[in-house]
């Protein structure tokens, strides 16, 4: 088991720094975005709620080979409309820019950026460091990479933990918690070794829970559909699919202002009084995801907000997920995202995962130093 962990946390170090600092920095990145990018992000126009149908004709006059793919069209007080299109390129073959930010007073766009652009500059600083957290920025490959280093990382947090167990003694001895003790404790270092030692048993076991929370929802969020899920509904209690539910004035097509209204009517029937303040479109077939339900513009704490998703050419609601609803297998996929983020619990939360991500680059350090000044010191024995 020492030398399972040994090597392991050899091998998955340099990416757990990566990963760990990253998600630290990421649990606040729009916060930090906005430091960055306050002309993109902070107005002093009054929001005068603009009709969302306006507001897409407004995209599609200025970027008329850009289909909409989503935004955010109720901000927060002194914010902007945020907004993604489809990729495209310019006749030299550049990157058009895809996420673009807009007045809330009359919709003209404020200023725009390559979502998926590299890498140090202000602009695309915090979209950079969130793709290397999930994905290290090397898309679906990367993705696959992240979500294999979590798996084996939440497998190499319960062998760390038992590692710090006592041996022989049973747990309902006395003997067993005494002897325990030290291993949550950093004693006054003899040498540098013992110092490295200590910090590397102590975090873990103090964040152990949340290191391993991490790790787990690092699976569910990078290999989800593939790998997730499939287990979860396999050895976990999940809500059959909800039947559509028509257009209460029988079949027929939709606008956006239309269907945002049977939307939120539907979400009142499942207790969220918010408006949706952001909407994803799809078509082939023509669906509308409203999501973000939240009066101020800002993400829920708790559990998120609901996901509604409509047909706009029948006004029938096809998809409905109103966390925290469902089964025992519904609340545990519907747990990864919020936990991940910190949100779970408000910004004690976020300030808890914020940690847990430099305890896990602490953790790797650590890890390679004792390794090192081990293997120095058995060289120095020969």
């Amino acid at each position: 088991m020492v030398t399972m962990h040994r090597y392991v946390g050899l091998i998955l170090a340099p990416l757990l720094v990566v990963i760990g600092l990253t998600g630290s920095i990421s649990v606040f990145r729009t916060e930090l975005d906005h430091l960055l990018n306050p002309d993109l992000w902070i107005t002093h126009s009054a929001d005068r709620q603009l009709p969302l149908p306006f507001i897409i004709e407004t995209i599609a006059r200025t970027h008329p080979d850009q289909p909409l793919v989503a935004i955010e069209y109720r901000p927060a007080p002194g914010g902007t409309l945020h907004a993604y299109l489809a990729p495209a390129r310019t006749l030299a073959g550049l990157p058009k820019p895809d996420e673009i930010f807009l007045d809330p007073g009359d919709a003209h766009e404020l200023g725009g950026r390559v979502a998926e652009g590299c890498c140090l500059n202000r602009r695309l600083l915090m979209p950079f460091i969130y793709r290397l957290h999930y994905s290290l920025a090397a898309g679906s490959t990367g993705l696959w990479i992240v979500g294999v280093t979590a798996l084996i990382w939440a497998l190499d947090c319960v062998n760390g933990f038992l590692l710090t167990l006592p041996p022989v003694t049973p747990p309902w001895k006395r003997k067993f918690w005494t002897g325990w003790k030290p291993a949550w404790q950093i004693a006054r270092p003899r040498n540098m070794l013992r110092l490295f030692f200590d910090l590397h048993r102590a975090f873990g076991l103090w964040l152990w829970l949340i290191l391993f929370g991490m790790a787990i929802s690092g699976v569910a969020l990078a290999l989800g559909p593939q790998l997730f899920q499939p287990v979860i509904r396999t050895f976990f209690p999940v809500a059959a699919m909800t039947p559509e539910i028509p257009c209460p004035s029988g079949a027929h097509a939709l606008g956006l202002e239309e269907s945002e209204a049977l939307v939120r009517t539907h979400a009142r029937e499942h207790g969220w009084d918010a408006r949706p303040a952001a909407v994803m479109l799809t078509h082939n077939p023509e669906r509308a995801l409203f999501y973000l339900f939240s009066n101020t513009g800002e993400i829920p704490s708790g559990f998120g907000s609901p996901l509604i998703t409509i047909a706009l050419d029948t006004g029938a609601i096809v998809q409905t997920t109103i966390p925290p609803e469902g089964k025992l297998g519904d609340l545990i996929l519907q747990f990864q995202d919020p936990f991940h983020s910190g949100r779970l619990a408000g910004m004690a939360g976020r300030i808890l995962v914020c940690l847990s991500g430099i305890v896990t680059a602490l953790l790797s350090v650590t890890g390679v130093l004792i390794w090192e000044r081990k293997r120095r010191a058995r060289r120095f024995r020969k």
